[in-house]
Parts: structure tokens; sequence; C-alpha cells
């Protein structure tokens, strides 16, 4: 187990990251389990600006199947 430092930054926590434990992103996911606090690297979000055109989905397997008839609402009186 490695320790480091918190450090205090306008009001928030910062915690400085020893040689090894860097991210290459700028950007982390950060969530609670338990007593822990979990640090994980974001990838990029973006959509390749070619996405749509490289997805070609002509096969019928995957078409919607029929979803039957739409129930009739709830009368709200």
């Amino acid at each position: 187990m490695t320790v480091t430092r918190i450090i205090t930054i306008d009001g928030g926590q910062a915690v400085s990251l020893p040689e090894g434990y860097r991210f290459d992103s700028t950007t982390v996911f950060i969530r609670k389990d338990g007593q822990s606090i979990v640090l994980e690297p974001m990838k990029s979000t973006t959509w390749p600006s070619d996405f749509f055109e490289r997805i070609a989905i002509d096969d019928p397997a995957f078409a919607r199947p029929d979803q039957g008839d739409m129930p009739p609402a709830p009368r709200l009186e």
C-alpha cells in the first residue's frame, strides 16, 4: 500500500498521485465503494467522425419485433 497526501485547494480536496498511479487522461470517474473512493480513467466520449457511416445494419434479424397494440391510457378523474 502506498501513502500520499491530501491537499486542500480552493475549499476542495486533491490527492497527489505518486508515480505509477497517474492517469493518461485529464478526466476520471469517481465513486464510493464502502469507505473506499475509486477513481477510474474516463475514456473519450466523442463518437468517431465516421461512426454512423461505418454502421450498416441491413440484416432483417435486427428489425424490431412487433410490439402489439398499445394498451388504453388510464382515465384520470
